[in-house]
């Protein structure tokens, strides 16, 4: 939701410039105008009613029919001739007044003059972008049978009112009020039945997260945003807990939460980039028509400072400082937009909420952003419908895939990702006999065109593989016996808000989109050593393969000389060369006044980021414990002593979730 923003808008300046120059290249077929709207105002002649096509992606995907050879089991969409497309562009008013750019893509002439009606899928972009984001692939589902909306979430640019981080009361509810204005609205032929209009929703990361949100629940608590016409969802990258997306285990996930307020209040400028280079490639528009609506968009630029609730720049204010009370409200202010709040009976105590429409999310296990732990997490404690994940390799970025609106090549991967929520929504929006029902409930990559299968997460068969940290006169290490005898064993840390190393995030496989290799760039960088702010603990040559697939958990006793103490673990594996392999990262920061007294992280272990690996024989399991990680983590700044203990009564350890060999 926030990592791309830097690369992504350097994208966007460079093709602006070199798409502008060629708008008037590009001749638009003759324009189809529908009856005007009566709620809202059309928007500057921008293509209104203008007849589209398929895109060539999907009509590539289509002919390929490219799936991953990985075994898995195959759900098809139907074909279907691709259906002649009208496109409206327009302004509509939210119960509240606020108004909000919008445009529908829907079946016309042929079967839809006839009388046929359509499933509705919304189209909801992520943050740091507007409508447009989904421009390329709306035109595609419409030409199969959908009437499609985007739209510009409120505060972002073009659109009125105030970003409010997916307030439900807000963003969420203008979902409900775009449902119900596009359902009743006579132009559009929506199909409905005894509930009203059927209707799929789908977004990319805040698209994602607002997607989680409007999903209906069953015995929904008292202010529950679901809406009960939802009747399949998709969220893309997209986060169920927000406060674990922010504040992983206490601790606060500085440089995303940054990117958060900056990118709100400069979302005018990176949303009229995105929509100016959309419009440089329509092909439905004239040189004369483009520059009509160009003009539109600059108008719309005269502010280029977003409208954004000060809450945002409040909450990430008491998270770096440190603020006890006032960071807690700011957690509460977080789960009021997860899904987890409004289905998880831990966060009322009364009953459980789960979802009640077949569900299909899309996550990363490189996703420094929203960790698949969420969305396992969801798949197993939230669910009272069908539900199914598919866990990529992919970042926050690299996800996107075939969603964007600037046609990117692409790869096998990101078709068969695509033609699998295809599928979804054609079954359970259209009732089609694809076997979408019959797709594994858990398909997880194992590698390069490898995905793995489960009915269920955890795995069948999970088991907690414990190693105890431990020292010897080579240094740390981690042992499958736990500390006996009475002697007391503990390392000396020293936090000084930094180390020597800095940690980056993922954004390697970006050129995937591109049709490209990943880019070989380091995840962490290690610049010099500082004595005892970093301490290894590495376990002997493994006697077998050893699989996890899940989140892996640090169970750490430890007394420290301050309030707050940071412990950031970082599990890798060593190859019999030396090799370093990262294979999960995790966050921890502890407050308790009580300095130099024992704690522990054993109620609530620290959970590390979800992933699959497969620890070779002979290999070795190597865990880094560190006292900050600077760019990542907001670190505790001052000079302060840890004793991270591995004694009989307090013995720290590290718990894999491993699996059955095969899985």
């Amino acid at each position: 939701m926030l990592r791309h923003y830097p690369v992504r808008n350097v994208v966007y300046l460079c093709l602006f410039f070199l798409l502008f120059m060629g708008l008037g290249t590009v001749v638009a077929p003759a324009a189809k105008t529908p009856p005007k709207r009566d709620p809202g105002a059309a928007e500057p002649a921008d293509g209104r009613g203008v007849k589209t096509e398929p895109g060539a992606a999907t009509r590539a995907a289509a002919e390929s029919g490219a799936t991953l050879e990985a075994g898995l089991k195959e759900t098809t969409a139907v074909e279907v001739e691709p259906l002649e497309v009208l496109r409206v562009d327009e302004t509509w008013t939210m119960r509240d007044g606020t108004r909000l750019p919008v445009s529908v893509f829907y079946p016309s002439g042929g079967a839809a003059a006839q009388g046929t009606t359509y499933p509705v899928i919304l189209f909801i972009h992520p943050w740091d972008c507007e409508k447009t984001f989904f421009e390329g692939a709306a035109p595609q589902y419409a030409a199969r049978g959908y009437v499609c909306v985007t739209f510009t979430v409120r505060g972002w640019f073009g659109a009125e009112g105030e970003i409010g981080c997916m307030d439900p009361a807000y963003e969420v509810r203008d979902i409900s009020d775009i449902i119900t204005l596009v359902s009743e609205d006579g132009r559009f032929p929506v199909l409905r039945d005894e509930m009203g209009p059927v209707v799929g929703v789908t977004g990319y990361s805040m698209g994602g997260c607002l997607s989680y949100l409007i999903a209906p629940r069953k015995d929904p608590r008292p202010g529950d945003p679901g809406d009960t016409r939802i009747r399949a969802v998709v969220p893309m990258h997209g986060g169920t807990d927000l406060v674990y997306s922010i504040l992983p285990n206490g601790a606060s996930k500085a440089l995303w939460g940054v990117f958060l307020v900056a990118g709100s209040y400069i979302g005018n400028i990176s949303g009229f980039m995105l929509s100016t280079v959309n419009l440089a490639l329509r092909e439905d528009l004239g040189a004369w028509q483009k520059l009509t609506a160009l003009v539109g968009q600059v108008f719309k630029l005269a502010s280029p400072i977003s409208s954004v609730t000060p809450t945002l720049a409040w909450i990430t204010g008491a998270a770096m400082q440190r603020r006890i009370e006032d960071v807690e409200k700011g957690r509460q202010y977080l789960r009021e937009r997860s899904l987890r709040y409004w289905c998880d009976e831990e966060y009322d105590g009364v009953v459980e909420h789960p979802v009640t429409a077949p569900m299909l999310m899309v996550a990363g296990w490189n996703d420094d952003i929203f960790y698949a732990n969420e969305v396992l997490r969801a798949l197993s404690t939230c669910m009272d419908a069908p539900a199914r994940a598919i866990i990529t390799n992919h970042g926050h970025v690299g996800g996107m895939g075939g969603n964007f609106s600037i046609p990117l090549p692409g790869n096998a991967e990101y078709d068969w990702v695509n033609a699998e929520i295809e599928a979804w929504l054609d079954h359970y929006l259209k009732g089609e006999d694809n076997g979408a029902d019959e797709a594994p409930a858990v398909s997880f990559y194992r590698g390069p065109g490898d995905y793995g299968e489960a009915s269920s997460y955890p795995l069948p068969g999970t088991m907690g593989e414990s190693l105890y940290l431990g020292a010897s006169a080579a240094g740390g290490m981690l042992t499958a016996s736990a500390p006996n005898g009475t002697s007391s064993g503990a390392d000396l840390l020293i936090n000084l808000g930094i180390t020597g190393s800095i940690s980056l995030p993922f954004y390697q496989d970006v050129t995937e989109m591109m049709g490209g290799e990943t880019m070989q760039i380091p995840i962490k960088l290690r610049l010099l050593t500082i004595p005892l702010t970093e301490r290894s603990y590495v376990s002997g040559p493994l006697a077998e393969d050893l699989t996890i697939v899940g989140a892996p958990l640090l169970e750490a006793y430890y007394q420290s000389s301050a309030p707050f103490t940071q412990l950031i673990p970082t599990l890798y594996e060593v190859a019999p060369d030396g090799t370093e392999t990262l294979v999960s990262r995790g966050f921890y920061e502890g407050y308790d006044p009580r300095t130099w007294t024992t704690l522990s992280t054993s109620d609530e272990p620290v959970e590390m980021q979800a992933c699959y690996h497969r620890f070779a024989e002979g290999g070795r399991v190597k865990l880094e414990i560190a006292t900050a990680d600077l760019l990542t983590i907001w670190p505790h700044w001052g000079l302060s002593f840890i004793q991270l203990m591995h004694s009989p009564g307090a013995a720290s350890r590290l718990i894999l979730p491993a699996v059955p060999d095969g899985s």
